[in-house]
């Protein structure tokens, strides 16, 4: 009979333990998505492609070229690079007003911008990174002290059974 409750505390330590693998996997998978992402924004600028071969992080894309461009034109003073950009705007514009020299300006100082906007975005992404961890070493944790609590109960579970079968004795060769 004591097997019996041995048998239902088996059960629910293989569930929990099902549970907390899943749980890892899960934090695995974000982590992964979150270092794509990372790599993908990492030169401050995102494309077409990557968002494509990266569907699952379109929303954090999105929040990241709505960020970049705020950050663009926000005033220093409130964190962003707009002030500097519309300095040196201008005194490009008073050193040489060609289309192609403005152009080239104003591309180099879109990814300069960028990367530092990128730069502090995937500071926060690695911050959430090690979150991940934490909560992954956490759980893994968990899991060991029911792997080892399961290990306890199906040994006490075999020695129920043992004790509950009738042994025989019959005949001796």
């Amino acid at each position: 009979m004591g097997y019996a409750l041995f048998a239902n505390r088996k059960l629910y330590l293989i569930n929990k333990e099902f549970m907390l693998q899943q749980k890892l996997t899960l934090l695995t998978e974000e982590s992964m998505r979150m270092a794509e992402f990372s790599a993908n924004i990492f030169d401050g600028k995102v494309t077409l492609e990557e968002m494509a071969s990266d569907p699952s992080n379109y929303y954090n894309y999105m929040l990241f070229l709505e960020g970049s461009d705020a950050f663009k034109e926000m005033e220093d003073a409130d964190g962003g690079y707009g002030t500097t950009v519309s300095e040196i705007g201008n005194m490009a514009y008073e050193t040489d007003q060609s289309e192609a020299y403005l152009a080239a300006v104003a591309s180099l100082l879109d990814t300069s911008v960028g990367e530092i906007y990128a730069q502090q975005e995937c500071k926060k992404v690695e911050v959430q990174q090690n979150l991940i961890e934490l909560e992954q070493q956490k759980i893994q944790t968990q899991l060991t002290a029911v792997t080892k609590e399961l290990e306890s109960v199906e040994d006490a579970e075999g020695k129920a059974i043992e004790q509950a079968t009738p042994k025989y004795s019959g005949v001796s060769r």
